[in-house]
């Protein structure tokens, strides 16, 4: 199993505009028709998105380079939405961690933060069917990597949750330039709605649409919530 990962905000209980961090996982379930999904949307969508793109994140050289959602105004982020959710060609899981609810202490190390609430998550999602127990492949944006942690996620994984008895897979992780990795920027878009959705507004018709065809499946909330 494929689950790409990307994420909007940050984590930190200092701002006020930050109340939340948001991570997206995306799980292909017919990667073909997926991809063939995005590309229908970059090719229909050309010139809108070149000209939504004034800091130049999603054109490079003035070659389409990649989608960012955080380009995307409200009503691309809606056509989106509608255009993906057409026919149910992957499932979204969201993490939304409460970024005021954390201790200062808690939120010194935002790689350990980031890595503890995948394991919870992972864990909850397995152990409540939500995915197989099979070996789960993450692959996640590259800006989340860090040269002394490399490997950390993927041995903590294996320990946590392969070596705990919670799964019989195994865990690989690795790190992508999101420009090379059309599922991670899907995830990115979606990252950036629910991120939108719980600071603005205005975005509820779309999770719901998400919810109704069956693609948002579920939102695990950390600090968890009894």
């Amino acid at each position: 199993m494929n689950i790409y990962i990307d994420e909007s905000g940050s984590i930190n209980n200092t701002l006020d505009k930050n109340s939340d961090f948001i991570i997206t996982l995306v799980v292909p379930t017919n990667k073909k028709k997926l991809e063939y999904t995005y590309k229908r949307f970059v090719s229909n969508n050309y010139k809108i998105l070149k000209k939504l793109d004034k800091t130049n994140k999603m054109f490079f050289n003035n070659k389409f380079h990649e989608l960012k959602g955080s380009q995307f105004n409200k009503p691309m982020k809606q056509k989106f939405v509608k255009f993906f959710s057409k026919k149910k060609h992957f499932e979204i899981y969201y993490i939304r961690i409460k970024n005021y609810k954390l201790s200062d202490n808690f939120c010194k190390n935002t790689a350990r933060v980031f890595n503890y609430v995948i394991r919870l998550a992972l864990q909850y999602l397995i152990q409540n069917n939500f995915l197989e127990q099979d070996d789960i492949h993450l692959q996640l944006d590259e800006r989340n990597e860090k040269t002394e942690t490399i490997h950390f996620l993927e041995n903590y994984l294996n320990t946590e949750l392969s070596l705990g008895g919670t799964t019989k897979g195994k865990f690989t992780v690795n790190y992508f330039d999101s420009s090379n990795n059309k599922f991670i920027q899907i995830a990115d878009v979606f990252s950036n709605l629910f991120y939108s959705q719980l600071h603005t507004g205005g975005y509820g018709d779309e999770i719901q649409l998400l919810k109704n065809n069956d693609i948002l499946k579920f939102v695990f909330v950390f600090p968890l919530e009894y």
